[in-house]
């Protein structure tokens, strides 16, 4: 288990070092995240719900006042989830109703990136020049580019005292039209919003109504048609989602655990660039700056403070143990993919994989160790070890996952 020993000593080499080392390394890791996160391109006119839809898919508070976007051109923001690593990336393009915007710019942005196009349409705003043109124009240049189109604000086009139909009853295809259930008010907008993008270049988009209200429009639930609209968007490929909503939906009741989740599935995605070389070899100084980047933002989280003394005491509750429990559940043979044994060089895509495991495994083992240590106590040993493992199981199906997305993404080109 030397491998190991070899990482804890890097990682606190890093999580008790400079400072300023510190901060090169942190910008570092968030662009290495960036560069490999997903891109969800926002098109829609101001109040079509783009914040909301943003806010409600990811989990993130920040949407819900309008902070959080970052200027990339004069006219467009990415929004990063999270922040410090992004998972994902949402491009808001804010100028559409601009006589001269040109979206040259933004789909530049986007060309090497995975990427899928979400068009937010208020369903009552039967005006959607403005859009239609930039989307005609990003299918032009990248006809692959798949096409979501979120249909929002129903509840505008009920009568009186309706409330929304029980079960969610769209399909996204024709029989929305027709289903007698729907007001027909509401079945002429979706309608006539279809039939504006029916001869848009490449496959066709999938519509996905939804309705994000507040408490006081008194319509329930207040996120009508989001598994809808998830489930659209893990169907093209973005594994980022899955991720999001595991966080989101755990029902663990360490509240610090759940909403810090996507922050160590975002660290994974930077140290997947860092795994490039094998871990026994070279690759693990990139690592280890990494996991203690990760280390820390999630000390901070659970209002902890590493000491040597401490993290000595994780190492070891962790220790060599943790790995061969791991082999003895999961099998010796997924170990030697995760950890390359001394002296072996593996191809890229492994040591990238290994690496987002080590990481999601060992967040998932400091955040059983800070909430101990958050409540003045000391974490079972065999706890700490059975997050660490379970964290490495599933950080090794979500990089699976991603690989075969990517491959899938890959060959529609």
């Amino acid at each position: 288990m030397k491998i190991f020993d070899r990482l804890w000593g890097a990682i606190s080499e890093r999580l008790f070092g400079d400072a300023a080392a510190t901060a090169v390394s942190e910008e570092g890791a968030r662009s290495r995240a960036q560069a490999t996160a997903p891109v969800v391109w926002l098109l829609g006119k101001t109040g079509a719900g783009k914040t909301a839809i943003v806010s409600t898919l990811t989990g993130d508070l920040r949407a819900e006042v309008g902070a959080g976007f970052e200027p990339c051109t004069r006219t467009s923001a990415f929004y990063d989830v999270p922040r410090e690593v992004p998972l994902i990336r949402f491009l808001d393009t804010r100028g559409l109703d601009e006589a001269n915007y040109d979206p040259a710019n933004d789909i530049a942005w986007c060309e090497h990136q995975s990427h899928l196009l979400l068009v937010v349409m208020q369903v009552a705003d039967p005006v959607q020049g403005s859009v239609l043109r930039v989307l005609r124009e990003a299918r032009r240049h990248h006809p692959d580019w798949p096409v979501v189109v979120a249909q929002t604000g129903l509840h505008r086009l009920y009568p009186t005292g309706a409330k929304h139909p029980d079960p969610y009853p769209f399909t996204g295809g024709p029989e929305d039209l027709t289903n007698p259930i729907l007001p027909h008010a509401l079945r002429q907008a979706l309608s006539h919003q279809r039939e504006l993008v029916a001869d848009l270049r490449g496959a066709k988009p999938q519509f996905v109504p939804v309705d994000f209200t507040l408490p006081e429009d008194g319509f329930a639930p207040q996120d009508f048609g989001i598994e809808a609209l998830r489930q659209a968007l893990e169907a093209h490929g973005l594994s980022a989602y899955d991720a999001l909503y595991r966080a989101q939906s755990d029902a663990e009741s360490d509240r610090i655990r759940q909403r810090v989740r996507p922050l160590i599935y975002g660290y994974g995605v930077a140290a997947a660039g860092a795994g490039a070389v094998p871990i026994p070899l070279v690759g693990v100084g990139g690592l280890a700056s990494v996991l203690a980047l990760m280390l820390r933002k999630l000390a901070e989280r659970y209002r902890v403070t590493w000491t040597r003394n401490t993290f000595a005491q994780f190492t070891g509750a962790i220790g060599g143990g943790a790995v061969l429990w791991f082999a003895l559940r999961y099998g010796a043979r997924e170990l030697v993919k995760l950890v390359p044994v001394v002296g072996t060089a593996a191809a890229g895509a492994l040591n990238a994989a290994a690496a987002f495991a080590v990481t999601t495994g060992l967040g998932e083992a400091a955040c059983v160790w800070l909430s101990y240590r958050r409540r003045g106590e000391t974490a079972p040993p065999e706890e700490v070890r059975r997050a660490f493992a379970t964290g490495l199981a599933e950080g090794l199906r979500q990089a699976k996952s991603q690989a075969r997305s990517g491959e899938a993404a890959h060959e529609a080109r």
